[in-house]
């Protein structure tokens, strides 16, 4: 039986799956916690990760997670959108960004260097080495933890980001 995937079905799809919630909330709270100063935000996600994974797996997976975001914060070209933690939506940021870990994790370096193109707008230079390196590293350490993303194709990437444009890209954090 084929599904046929789109940016909705997809990202819908995703928040019910335990590893891909994971790393959303992850990610929302650390860039709130950027965002608006607020150190709750990476206490909320330190809750959520250690009792998820337990106390040492959740910190060993925070500490890669809090590193590729800013590494990803410092290198992109455009500010990355995200929504609040508790949202059950996905937004194309938030979609790339968990296409970009997934290929790594499923060998697929091609996806992963355009994913992680669509995300930064970073072509290869070495800020853009410095976010595959992070990004590499995350992906590891999420499946050292079982925690294991669904492969996304590139072109399902591609227009993704090309709506997303499309449709003007919204600069600001979708809170």
């Amino acid at each position: 039986m084929t599904i046929r995937m789109n940016f909705e079905t997809s990202a819908n799809y995703l928040v019910l799956r335990p590893a891909e919630r994971l790393v959303l909330t992850g990610v929302r709270c650390w860039m709130a916690g950027y965002e608006h100063g607020d150190i709750q935000c990476w206490e909320t996600a330190w809750r959520h990760f250690s009792s998820v994974l337990g106390a040492r797996s959740g910190r060993l997976l925070l500490s890669e997670l809090q590193y590729w975001i800013r590494v990803l914060r410092d290198v992109s070209l455009r500010p990355i959108s995200f929504y609040p933690h508790c949202c059950r939506h996905v937004c194309a940021d938030e979609f790339v960004g968990l296409s970009l870990l997934a290929a790594y994790q499923h060998q697929d370096l091609g996806t992963a260097r355009g994913a992680a193109h669509q995300l930064s707008g970073l072509n290869p230079s070495a800020a853009f080495d410095l976010l595959i390196d992070a990004s590499f590293n995350f992906a590891t350490a999420l499946s050292d933890a079982d925690q294991v993303l669904l492969p996304v194709p590139l072109h399902l990437i591609e227009h993704t980001a090309a709506l997303e444009n499309a449709a003007g890209r919204d600069s600001k954090t979708k809170h």
